[in-house]
């Protein structure tokens, strides 16, 4: 009689020329506190052209003896690598780590013990922002952050617009079974992991909260600029409306009602910038970042979208 295999859970960290974050990401993956028949393999998907990570793998290896696959995606694309991790995932379940964070040691036990206990989907937890140098405002904290206000195990369903693959779990069979699940067309714009849960929601896919399996995004001086968050309000502005374009058929009544939003909100806030301008700078630029996430809703369709990612990688 033998016992039972464990549970495999296999952990995606796509990378493209972060060596010092990805080390850091792979020294939390190393201190993972793993209960009894939960098994883990770590997949890093190196999206340079160069093999440029493998360097930092292989020292991982050596210093901790973690079990990293390596997996080499030389075509440059958010989709591309996402993608690439998925098709060599051996796992029941799919975990996404980004290169820019780092785990809690109880970050898979926490994801593993909510699928198990709600029978959901795919499990979601919460991102605190750090700065790698200094601090961070509050206004920066909250920008780079994701915190939701539901209890633990909660059903999230309803919030799947407001989520990414960042710290995230899905079950293999019912939500990743598709060679290339994420959209290639979204590789240097973002948004595949927005477009993947709506259609996901659509299926009837489930989606529930882990508040314990709580990562660090380390966010680095480029990014604690109000012209990098503008840049990606108006992004995410663009994939709250594209994403229903995306579908099929595209859903024409959100895209108009999104649009509407978004008129509405660059109104209000560019007011509002205006007003907190000669008294408080950085409400002003609060409001202005706001103001540019209801332009992206507008002016959502391919010719205004900004390349963020692969050959246009900012950070």
């Amino acid at each position: 009689m033998t016992d039972n295999p464990p549970v495999l859970i296999s952990v995606v960290v796509p990378t493209l020329h972060r060596p010092e974050p990805l080390a850091r990401a792979l020294a939390s993956l190393s201190a993972q506190i793993l209960p009894e028949g939960l098994g883990m393999e770590v997949l890093v998907i190196d999206n340079s052209k160069d093999g440029s990570a493998r360097v930092t793998v292989d020292a991982c290896i050596a210093r901790t003896g973690l079990p990293v696959v390596y997996v080499l995606a030389p075509v440059p694309g958010v989709a591309n690598a996402r993608n690439a991790g998925v098709r060599a995932a051996k796992g029941r379940w799919v975990a996404f780590l980004d290169d820019d964070e780092e785990a809690s040691p109880a970050w898979l036990a926490a994801h593993a013990a909510t699928l198990a206990a709600t029978g959901a989907d795919a499990s979601f937890g919460p991102v605190v922002a750090k700065a790698e140098v200094g601090q961070l405002t509050p206004a920066f904290s909250d920008y780079f952050s994701r915190q939701l206000r539901r209890p633990d195990r909660a059903d999230i369903t309803d919030l799947s617009a407001l989520l990414g693959t960042n710290n995230s779990v899905f079950d293999r069979e019912r939500c990743l079974r598709s060679t290339d699940v994420f959209d290639t067309s979204l590789n240097e714009v973002g948004g595949e992991d927005s477009l993947l849960l709506r259609q996901l929601t659509d299926a009837g896919r489930r989606f529930a909260w882990t508040p314990a399996a709580e990562v660090i995004e380390w966010v680095p001086p480029k990014r604690m600029n109000w012209d990098y968050v503008r840049r990606r309000r108006f992004l995410s502005g663009q994939i709250r409306t594209f994403v229903h374009h995306k579908l099929t058929p595209p859903r024409w009544a959100s895209i108009l009602l999104w649009m509407g939003v978004g008129a509405t909100q660059a109104a209000v806030e560019f007011a509002k910038a205006a007003i907190f301008l000669p008294i408080d700078r950085e409400r002003a630029e609060i409001a202005r970042s706001k103001a540019w996430g209801g332009l992206g809703k507008l002016f959502w369709s391919e010719r205004f979208r900004p390349r963020l990612y692969g050959s246009g990688l900012v950070s």
